[in-house]
């Protein structure tokens, strides 16, 4: 019966050809198996998975670009540290300096006394210009100012530093009156915008002669340590009208009480006059730029002032200047000159502590920016291993599965080919 269903054929082995189709099948699903086994990746090559292959590169090469971002940020973190720890240092020499400073605003104190004093300030300031011109990091200048970036402009100011009660009250003072031998100080409009001298203005009450009072004003300029007198002097007394109750020096305006008395004699006032600092914008001097992130702009800037003793503007302090009054040396000009230096002093100190202020809140920022990038790349490395890590559980049972479907494989493949020899039994 040709062509029946279940006819013995010698032609061709149907039988081996389908085991070998299912065996071949087997093995290169084997072989893949093992090659996932081997490396524990589901996704070896871009066949295996084309789209999430590119998914996972994306994701991995973020990840990477925030492990980089990191290296970055701990460099820019340990600048600032090493930045800070100058500042400290700088903060100390200061405030051994106003120390210094304060000891000689004491008429009682030697001339050598003072000269051994300003050896010892001259010193110390000479060693905050070498920490500002040699502090660095990776041969990068930290404080000399070339990275500051932009600083804003300050303002002028004339503040009341100290001030004398005095025994008579002053009922001519707008505000209702005052006690005060300085009532009110100003600043002429121009002089916030172009600028003055730092300085010291000294107002004392003196006696003129036997019975008449007078106001004494005395400058110390901090810049030129230089010191010097208004020539005139006002005179004091309690009839409203007729005494002078203001001056005007180096265009800072200064409203006393004109009531003072013999008992007031010798009643001093400080006032603290600093100078306008214009606006810092150097395309040659940027801040720093570190790359805080893994994408294009994620950039951190830092700028790092000058702390050398001009910037500071104490470059000039003299706590040892001497003046001749009718030819005889003096300690007016010294004392006046330390206590400018104090009023120096403290502008300076505030002037570092701003810039370790703003230091510690970038290197808060910097901890804050490497703890995110190691969040988001901890997290971009999780999703890309979901994408191409082999589970390895499913791997080893499918890898057993076809172990044992090659080794039925092989033998049934074997049978098979025997199979054909049962033709021989019909020709006996």
């Amino acid at each position: 019966m040709p062509n029946s269903v279940g006819g013995i054929s010698i032609a061709t082995n149907q039988l081996a050809n389908t085991a070998l189709l299912n065996l071949n099948r087997n093995q290169g699903t084997l072989g893949k198996l093992v090659s996932q086994l081997s490396s524990g990746l589901r996704v070896v090559t871009a066949a295996d998975d084309p789209s999430g292959l590119a998914i996972a590169v994306n994701l991995n090469d973020q990840a990477a670009g925030f492990d980089t971002a990191n290296l970055n940020v701990q460099d820019a973190t340990n600048a600032a540290n090493v930045a800070d720890g100058a500042l400290s240092t700088v903060t100390s020499i200061l405030q051994r300096v106003r120390s210094l400073a304060i000891e000689a605003a004491n008429t009682i104190t030697s001339p050598t006394d003072r000269t051994a004093l300003q050896d010892e300030v001259g010193q110390l300031l000479q060693e905050i210009n070498q920490i500002s011109s040699n502090t660095n990091f990776n041969g990068q200048p930290l404080l000399d100012g070339s990275h500051a970036g932009f600083q804003p402009a300050v303002n002028a100011s004339a503040i009341i530093e100290s001030n004398a009660q005095i025994g008579t009250f002053n009922t001519n003072v707008a505000g209702g009156g005052s006690s005060a031998l300085v009532t009110s100080v100003s600043i002429a409009a121009g002089l916030s915008a172009l600028g003055d001298v730092d300085g010291t203005i000294q107002v004392q009450v003196a006696q003129i002669n036997a019975t008449q009072q007078g106001l004494v004003v005395s400058f110390f300029t901090s810049g030129t340590a230089s010191y010097s007198q208004i020539a005139q002097i006002f005179t004091l007394g309690t009839t409203a009208g007729v005494n002078a109750s203001a001056f005007s020096f180096d265009g800072v305006t200064v409203n006393f009480n004109p009531s003072a008395g013999t008992v007031d004699v010798n009643a001093t006032a400080f006032i603290k006059v600093l100078q306008y600092v214009s606006v810092n914008s150097n395309p040659n001097g940027p801040a720093f730029q570190f790359q805080g992130g893994a994408n294009e702009g994620a950039t951190i800037s830092v700028g790092l002032v000058s702390v050398s003793t001009s910037s500071l503007r104490v470059s000039n302090i003299n706590v040892a200047t001497t003046q001749l009054v009718n030819g005889n040396p003096s300690t007016a000009g010294a004392v006046l000159g330390a206590q400018d230096a104090i009023g120096q002093i403290d502008q300076a100190i505030t002037q570092v502590n701003g810039a370790r202020a703003a230091l510690g809140a970038v290197i808060s920022r910097l901890q804050n920016a490497e703890n995110n990038n190691n969040i988001a790349s901890v997290n971009l490395t999780a999703s890309a291993s979901d994408i191409t890590d082999l589970n390895v559980g499913q791997a080893t049972a499918d890898y057993n599965k076809e172990q044992i479907l090659i080794q039925i494989g092989t033998t049934v493949l074997a049978q098979s080919n025997t199979n054909a020899q049962t033709v021989l039994g019909l020709f006996r």
